[in-house]
């Protein structure tokens, strides 16, 4: 809980006019910093009083590390890690689900990856005690990590992704593997085995529930998850622990099955989408057609970015609970596969995170909404909820929060820009009459992913010092679709920007943003589509980029092999589409820059590394651009450290001040920060 003193709204009587940027707020960055980030993976373990809740949580001032909580019935959360211990996985750099709990001879573990050496531990849940390592440190050229973990009823194994990673980035080796509770493999990695090694990617390992099949989803290069994927099945020896040959059962050209679990030994349960939108659908053993249930212009699923996800979980009476929805607002239903219907809960919540768990009647879920954020929320099958964890600052800062709302604009060319818009607001100040604020477009990463409208304290910081922000849901996004997601399609760079530039436009002509003050900032794929536009769209004063692309050949050359060919579908294969990657990179185009840049990251950063940012540096230096350049020691890619954040964030503001020409004010900004860490 920060100790920021709270400014009052009674303290003064009537709002003063005062120019956008430089209002005073009661959200200072520390206080986005402690709040940051969401819950991760949800699990409930069923108990003789009733189910235990477990979930992952940030801890901002520990390093930045992940720790594994477990509730009890009578409602106690303790950690269920020792400090020190960082449950997160390398698993295709971005992670898979790395803890689950587990039983070993009637007695209650978790099992996860250790951050700091990617090891597989088993511990007896609590803050104490000293894990005991189930895999082997290895030493040599090549790096091995695991990540989506799951534990097969009845064996005492814990099942999951390993990833072996060479010298080269892309020479990198998965196996789909076993490995024994008892921590045998700890000395002795023979005791790891391989159950199947079909594609060079592959996620979500299930055993059926009579013991006879095991279920996987795999891909190969050059497809990414949501371009294609096969729901594979084999017959299973329970003797030796082995996958027999695999046959395809769902999925295929065309087809991204996103999620797969088994219904009963005869049928799987699966997200896929061979209308053009992820749907559940019920897939036989015996070779039969996959069949939707109740199909709908909606999601059931998204972008597998981290192997593990769920979308939906199975009910024990053959039901499933599915969170669904588009991009506008999603809700958790119900779905009866034998009426087609989908019943809502009617939860208060508009978007829930890729982790759902049920055990008997209850349901856990990581749940968000326009005025609450993401918490860990249980309910029951008739609607009732409690929410698990609390963020108990959020009610003092009510005053100073956006009231948002979607509001969809127009291409040029009459196509849809989903768009979420925070303008500013806070109790203590009002614009000059004729003064229209400043707006920061919002482009959110991946480029395949989204972001809903959900209370988001970061977006607040800048809302309530007089900064609209416009949060983008262009072409390529999630939640609209595979249509609106192939918009994207050897577009990247042109369509992005376009969609960013219609809503900048927009805004600037119904009156609720000032033309000259516009500028747009991103993270990761969002910082290529901010910089991008700043040095082609010609409409920004100014862009700020979180571990942006700059130069797309040399991360395409260089990146890890998760995304090594993700560009031959955002922009096209090299080197035949070398003049498209030419015509959109920042670094070859700084000299069109509109305004300064703001540069900032983590130089542990393997997914976009910082010499992506230091080339366009030197590129905006070489044509006289104003600019400012911030690295982050310890950071990988996204900001997870207290310190970090808070200065990031006063960084970016103190930018937005100086490009929006709005006077200091006293007590705000980065002053100092350099010499503790952020390097200029």
């Amino acid at each position: 809980m920060s100790t920021t003193p709270r400014l009052s709204p009674s303290s003064v009587p009537h709002p003063r006019p005062e120019t956008a940027a430089a209002w005073t707020s009661a959200i200072s960055a520390r206080d986005v910093a402690l709040e940051d980030g969401i819950p991760g993976w949800v699990e409930l373990v069923e108990g003789s009083r009733g189910p235990d809740v477990w979930w992952d949580e940030p801890r901002p001032l520990e390093s930045g590390r992940r720790c594994v909580v477990r509730r009890g019935v009578d409602g106690t959360a303790t950690d269920a890690i020792p400090p020190g211990y960082n449950a997160r996985s390398r698993l295709h750099e971005y992670g898979g689900r790395p803890w689950r709990p587990a039983d070993l001879d009637g007695s209650p573990y978790v099992v996860f990856v250790n951050w700091a050496d990617q090891r597989l531990y088993r511990h007896a849940p609590g803050p104490s005690g000293v894990p005991r390592p189930l895999t082997a440190l290895r030493e040599g050229s090549r790096s091995v990590r695991y990540g989506d973990l799951y534990c097969p009823p009845g064996r005492a194994e814990v099942w999951c992704v390993r990833e072996s990673v060479g010298s080269d980035a892309l020479d990198v080796r998965r196996a789909l593997v076993a490995v024994p509770l008892d921590g045998t493999a700890a000395d002795d990695d023979a005791h790891e085995k391989v159950i199947a090694a079909s594609h060079h990617f592959m996620t979500c390992i299930r055993l059926s529930p009579d013991g006879r099949h095991v279920s996987w989803i795999g891909w190969d290069h050059p497809n990414m998850p949501w371009d294609e994927t096969h729901l594979c099945l084999a017959p299973f020896d329970a003797a030796t622990g082995l996958a027999g040959p695999h046959r395809v059962v769902a999925g295929g050209p065309g087809q991204s099955v996103c999620q797969a679990e088994w219904r009963d030994p005869q049928t799987l349960w699966a997200v896929t989408d061979p209308e053009g939108w992820w749907n559940l659908h019920l897939v036989p053993v015996d070779g039969g057609p996959a069949v939707a249930v109740a199909p709908r212009q909606e999601e059931f699923g998204g972008a597998l970015w981290k192997p593990g996800s769920a979308w939906f979980a199975p009910l024990g009476d053959g039901r499933a609970v599915a969170v669904h929805g588009t991009g506008g607002g999603r809700s958790l239903s119900v779905v009866d596969p034998d009426t087609g219907g989908v019943d809502s809960l009617a939860l208060p919540f508009s978007d829930y995170a890729q982790s759902v768990h049920a055990c008997g009647d209850s349901i856990v879920c990581v749940a968000a909404s326009a005025t609450t954020p993401y918490q860990v929320v249980m309910a029951s099958l008739s609607g009732r909820h409690r929410t698990l964890t609390t963020r108990p600052s959020m009610a003092a800062l009510a005053p100073w929060l956006p009231q948002p709302r979607p509001q969809v604009f127009l291409r040029p060319d009459g196509q849809p820009v989903h768009a979420n818009l925070y303008p500013p607001r806070n109790p203590d100040h009002r614009l000059p009459p004729a003064e229209r604020p400043p707006w920061v477009i919002f482009a959110h990463g991946g480029p395949t992913g989204d972001s809903p409208m959900v209370l988001d304290l970061e977006v607040s910081y800048f809302t309530s010092r007089g900064i609209g922000v416009a949060d983008v849901n262009y072409g390529g996004s999630v939640g609209y679709g595979r249509d609106y997601r192939e918009r994207l399609r050897g577009a990247w760079g042109v369509v992005d920007v376009e969609d960013c530039a219609a809503v900048a436009e927009g805004l600037a002509a119904a009156g609720l943003a000032d033309r000259s003050r516009l500028a747009i900032r991103g993270g990761s794929a969002g910082g290529w589509t901010a910089l991008v536009s700043l040095t082609r769209a010609g409409l920004y004063a100014g862009a700020v980029a979180h571990y942006g692309i700059t130069d797309p050949v040399t991360w395409a050359r260089g990146t890890h092999d998760f995304e090594s060919r993700y560009l031959d579908g955002l922009i096209g294969p090299l080197p035949a589409s070398i003049r498209s990657y030419s015509e959109r990179s920042p670094v070859l185009n700084a000299a069109g820059a509109t305004g300064p840049a703001l540069l900032m990251h983590g130089l542990e950063d393997v997914i976009v590394t910082p010499d992506q940012s230091a080339a366009f540096i030197s590129a905006l230096e070489s044509h006289g651009v104003p600019h400012t350049h911030i690295q982050f020691p310890g950071e990988q890619h996204g900001w997870r450290q207290a310190d970090t954040i808070t200065r990031a964030l006063e960084a970016e503001l103190a930018f937005y001040r100086t490009l929006f020409a709005a006077p200091p004010v006293p007590g705000e900004g980065p002053e100092g920060h350099d010499a503790e860490g952020g390097q200029r």
